[in-house]
């Protein structure tokens, strides 16, 4: 399970085990927006699992259009959102649509980072 926090613009995932202990999975920044810098892009950094390091993330693209990616520090693919062109032409809505995560990548990471940017830009995440 994840939960996630905003405090200034910083949300925070954690995920929960059965006994109910919480650990910090990823906080994800919202940009600031300026009209000084060009720089818009979200970044999510990763709380280290005991031996490895931390994690750095960016989302490339535009979320509300379904159209972005979720790319790590060396400049790799971890995820991707889109809407296939039948679905969108057929429902017209991007209300539905899929993401697509590389193997090896934790899933749940992938979903609360998805979560939250569905909250951000005032969509919900359903099951």
């Amino acid at each position: 399970m994840v939960e996630a926090l905003s405090i200034h613009k910083k949300w925070k995932g954690y995920s929960f085990d059965y006994e109910g202990s919480q650990k910090l999975v990823f906080t994800l920044k919202e940009p600031a927006r300026s009209c000084l810098s060009n720089n818009n892009a979200i970044r999510i950094s990763t709380e280290p699992k005991s031996s490895s390091k931390q994690c750095e993330y960016e989302i490339n693209g535009y979320f509300p259009d379904r159209k972005c990616s979720i790319i790590d520090s060396t400049g790799n693919l971890v995820a991707q959102v889109g809407v296939k062109k039948e679905v969108e032409e057929l429902m017209a809505s991007k209300d539905v649509y899929q993401v697509v995560v590389k193997p090896g990548v934790d899933q749940a990471f992938v979903f609360g980072v998805i979560a939250v940017l569905d909250y951000i830009y005032g969509e919900s995440t359903r099951c």
